[in-house]
Parts: structure tokens; sequence; C-alpha cells
């Protein structure tokens, strides 16, 4: 299941199109419009994280503020697990 619209807006920055969004957001290719956190998965989280260290250092070779670039390399809550029935987010219940 989704996470929550709120959780989508005002803690991934979904729609934010800068630096601030959250690099663990993923839409799901099965649903539209519905978006996923990956941060608890530890496979995925290591090459999210590994992919973000290269184009941070890349870009601090070229001379760039990566920020400027528009990539989501923000790590802005604690982690969701996805689940399949239940919407998460800091507005849902536990």
């Amino acid at each position: 299941m989704p996470l929550s619209k709120k959780q989508q807006e005002d803690v991934c920055l979904v729609y934010g199109g800068d630096y601030r969004t959250c690099r663990y957001l993923r839409d799901d290719p099965n649903n539209y419009g519905v978006y996923q956190c990956l941060k608890l998965r530890p496979t995925e989280k290591a090459k999210i994280d590994l992919k973000i260290k290269e184009f941070v250092r890349s870009s601090k070779k070229k001379g760039v503020d990566p920020r400027s670039q528009g990539a989501p390399l923000g790590d802005n809550c604690k982690g969701y697990p996805i689940l399949q029935q239940i919407e998460v987010g800091y507005d849902k219940d536990k």
C-alpha cells in the first residue's frame, strides 16, 4: 500500500523537484501515483546510498554543487516498511 498523500507531500517532498526530495522514494511500477519508501529495505537502501555518494563525488569533482542539480538527496524520515494493504505515513496510526 502506498505512503499517505500527506507523507509524500509534507515529508518526502515528492513534488518539490529539488535536492530536499527524499532519495528513498520510489514510484510503484504497478500503480500510477503510488509511492513506496525503500529506506528499510537494506539492499535497496545500500544501492541508493552508493548511487548518491557517487553522484555527490562526481558533482564535486566537476566543481558543481550537487544540490543545484535537482536530484533527490534528502533523508527525510526514519523509513516505512512496504506493506501491501496498509497505508503508512506520519499521519497514520501504527
